[in-house]
């Protein structure tokens, strides 16, 4: 009686702790969502930040380059988002992944405690073939608890390299300044100097050290985007395949202890 009684409370020990590993599972995508979303609006607002320093500087109205300004930022932001929504859905797979392997890995604890509160309860006189299929079981499941173990630190360690090879891969592609920085002069003849050019080439420079060069960036990171995204969608499917293949290997190795 009293073995039921203790089975009965780790059971609920188990599933108070899987609601909170759930809990814990939708804080850790919540914040690596709006982490995500943070990255995105610094990287807007340094572009945004950086060309209207390069208008300041070769004495440009930025209304007068509005359209293009809009098409820029638009076009800038989806690309960001394009990779960030594919990160996002590999962080919610990897957390489905370790969420599925501690709830199996707590199975095997519950089958493994009942198993032995069974075997604790049978008479002396129970057959020995019947202890040997308890004792069997009891391996099993303890050894289903240990692979589980490998597995969900596998899925613990691949959560963290996806934020840091997240932000790694947006800061690598998406730096934080044009193709050309202008540098405004300290000496105040320098910047008159500046502010003379600037009346007859501020629009032609802004236009070819600035803006063109921005578009061909965009330009060629559209051409970037189809491979970054396919390689970060082969990442998401390999790793849910390589965790299939080690919980398929788990279950084969339960079933054969099992057997005998």
């Amino acid at each position: 009686m009293e073995e039921n009684k203790t089975s009965a409370v780790l059971m609920a020990k188990l599933i108070e702790l899987h609601e909170l590993e759930i809990k814990k599972a939708k804080i850790l995508v919540a914040i690596f969502t709006k982490t995500t979303k943070e990255i995105m609006n610094k990287k807007v607002r340094a572009l945004q930040h950086n060309f209207e320093q390069q208008a300041e500087f070769y004495d440009q109205n930025l209304e007068r380059y509005e359209d293009i300004y809009d098409q820029i930022l638009l076009k800038y932001k989806k690309q960001l988002s394009q990779i960030i929504d594919k990160y996002n859905n590999l962080y919610i797979n990897l957390q489905l992944e370790l969420q599925e392997a501690e709830c199996n890995q707590k199975i095997a604890i519950t089958n493994l405690k009942k198993s032995f509160d069974i075997k604790q309860e049978m008479s002396p006189q129970i057959g020995a073939k019947i202890l040997e299929e308890y004792n069997q079981k009891m391996v099993a499941c303890m050894e289903k608890k240990l692979n589980y173990d490998i597995i969900i630190q596998e899925c613990e360690t691949e959560i963290e390299a996806c934020s840091a090879n997240m932000q790694e891969k947006i800061n690598s592609l998406f730096s934080d300044k044009l193709s050309q920085v202008s540098l405004k002069e300290k000496s105040s003849f320098g910047k008159f100097m500046r502010k003379i050019r600037n009346k007859f080439t501020g629009a032609r420079k802004f236009n070819t050290y600035v803006i063109e060069p921005l578009c061909v960036e965009l330009e060629m990171m559209d051409n970037k985007l189809p491979d970054i995204i396919n390689h970060i969608k082969q990442d998401t499917l390999y790793f849910v395949a390589k965790m299939k293949q080690a919980k398929d290997e788990t279950n084969k190795i339960f079933e054969n202890t099992i057997k005998g």
